[in-house]
């Protein structure tokens, strides 16, 4: 198996470019491009909605503060926590969840959300970060898109795998090395697609996928289906944007209403 820490001769492997957990973002930002993994699931639900019509992905400092976001932007859908039949909880129109948003009308709309981790990273990235700092999100869904637009731009990159209320995450750490081989021109051979594969389904639990019919497609459907989307979400101000839409610069006229 080809080592996943080989680089191109920048010397940066993906042990160089890691940051393990969302708590272990520097307090201080060395200069460079960003990438938040949250592979289950806010990465590839940001993914979705952009890959939906949604405008731009309005990142909340807090839960609720989508609703003052939607005040200022009628014609909003917003994301909070599912129920317990994972449905929206009262007030919003979505969740954490790749699959759950292809049931909305986003055409041309903003959509604002957060999440414990990868939203959080975001943030806490966006507030730390000066003009030399820019921020991405990526999964395994996004893998060599992000990393064939990442070899274009100056800068060293940074890996932040979310992890999962404190913890390390497999399927973070997945995302981050299946972005690190393809920054470095190491693509997977099957056999080490098959092995991410499974380990994807079974990274929160052996029974995961069969909790609920939504939980089973956001795996097997969207996290597990490597390099399936060309989206590359970038912050600009304080929402992602795809850089396919915007030209990889500014946001079009239209997203900026933050």
């Amino acid at each position: 198996m080809t080592d996943a820490n080989a680089d191109d001769g920048s010397g940066r492997g993906l042990d160089e470019r890691l940051i393990e957990r969302c708590e272990e973002i520097p307090a201080t930002l060395p200069p460079g491009n960003y990438v938040v993994i949250d592979t289950l699931h806010f990465s590839n639900t940001v993914i979705e909605l952009l890959a939906n019509g949604a405008t731009h992905v309005h990142i909340t400092d807090e839960r609720g503060e989508e609703f003052a976001y939607r005040e200022s932007n009628p014609r909003a859908k917003i994301g909070g926590s599912p129920t317990e039949s994972y449905e929206p909880t009262d007030g919003y129109d979505f969740f954490n969840s790749p699959s759950y948003v292809q049931r909305l009308d986003l055409d041309g709309r903003p959509a604002s959300m957060t999440s414990s981790n990868g939203g959080r990273a975001v943030a806490k990235l966006r507030a730390v970060g000066r003009e030399n700092v820019t921020v991405y999100v990526g999964s395994t869904m996004n893998a060599a898109a992000l990393a064939a637009h990442l070899r274009t731009q100056e800068g060293d990159v940074h890996l932040v795998s979310s992890g999962s209320r404190g913890t390390v995450a497999v399927e973070d750490h997945i995302g981050a090395t299946l972005i690190s081989r393809e920054l470095d021109g190491l693509p997977l051979s099957e056999t080490e697609r098959e092995l991410f594969r499974k380990q994807l389904k079974t990274a929160k639990g052996a029974d995961y996928v069969e909790k609920h019919e939504v939980r089973r497609r956001d795996v097997l459907d969207y996290a597990m289906n490597i390099n399936s989307s060309r989206i590359v979400p970038k912050l600009v101000g304080e929402s992602l944007v795809d850089i396919a839409r915007t030209g990889g610069g500014a946001a079009t006229e239209g997203q900026t209403a933050d």
